[in-house]
């Protein structure tokens, strides 16, 4: 289920997405504003499909975990 950014949230975070769309031109890009706390709440915009960016939040937090690997040198 996609969530809807908190309405406090919503002009702010789409005129930084616009700022950010016109900076990074070609570039894929995602805005995380989330509470502090345990019960805390994230709200987050991207330029990306949001499958795509599901994937590239997954690749950047196993490569900082460490759980990634080199590409094979050569294919069979």
């Amino acid at each position: 289920m996609h969530h809807a950014i908190s309405p406090e949230l919503h002009q702010s975070m789409n005129e930084i997405g616009s700022i950010l769309g016109d900076v990074f031109k070609g570039k894929g890009f995602a805005l995380l504003v989330f509470d502090f706390g345990p019960d805390g709440m994230m709200n987050w915009l991207s330029n990306a499909d949001r499958d795509d960016m599901l994937v590239a939040l997954r690749e950047f937090i196993a490569s900082h975990e460490g759980r990634t690997h080199d590409a094979p040198a050569r294919t069979q």
